[in-house]
């Protein structure tokens, strides 16, 4: 499972789900720039570590986690 959150303001977390796939998440995080962005043309920025990805999309302190969920046995 996937898990998308929104990080605004540099520190504040909304999450927006959890999703099967990376594509998935990926085509929710797009759709939520669209709608709740004033940036017309986004330009994505991707950063990987361990378990999750940082996507920037325009301004730094607003960005988006994609984290793997944690899997117990």
């Amino acid at each position: 499972m996937i898990d998308l959150v929104f990080i605004f303001n540099g520190y504040r977390q909304v999450s927006l789900g959890t999703y099967e796939t990376g594509d998935e998440a990926v085509r929710a995080l797009k759709e939520h720039v669209m709608v709740n962005s004033a940036i017309t043309n986004p330009t994505y920025q991707k950063s990987m570590s361990d378990n999750q990805i940082r996507i920037d999309y325009g301004a730094r302190d607003c960005y988006y986690l994609i984290k793997e969920e944690e899997q117990y046995a």
